[in-house]
């Protein structure tokens, strides 16, 4: 009885053992998903308050610019840069633009960012217009 009891578990534990060696398929759908999937690390400054946020696809980067764009227009001073793209090589180049459209003031931010400058914005409440500055 013990005899057979033994072999009934080492039996067993053979078969757990030989399961768990088996070679499993790999999912490869979760990293070539995230691997389309743009990444960005933005530096901004929201007021003089430094911060630093790691975004993952466009609709992200969407979403942070239109926050951008919002607290601008509660009176806020942001400033934003892509870390991957900027080069603080010194102010060379400046470009401006004036509007009182904010998806206008966000798309212009958006191009400038991705292009490598560092964006400022800020909004003038007298006349409701965004003023947005990249430097490069």
């Amino acid at each position: 009885m013990k005899k057979n009891l033994f072999l009934v578990v080492l039996a067993s534990l053979l078969a757990i053992m030989s399961a768990s060696c088996q070679k499993e398929k790999l999912d490869n759908s979760f990293s070539s998903e995230t691997a389309m999937t743009s990444v960005r690390t933005v530096k901004y400054t929201v007021d003089g308050a430094n911060g630093l946020i790691v975004l993952y696809g466009e609709t992200e980067w969407r979403d942070f610019l239109d926050r951008m764009m919002t607290l601008t227009a509660q009176g806020a001073d942001v400033s934003f840069y892509i870390e991957e793209l900027y080069c603080d090589c010194g102010a060379k180049e400046t470009e401006t633009k004036n509007t009182k459209d904010k998806k206008e003031a966000e798309e212009w931010s958006q191009d400038k960012a991705e292009d490598g400058y560092q964006v400022v914005v800020t909004y003038n409440n007298s006349n409701g217009e965004y003023n947005c500055v990249a430097h490069k």
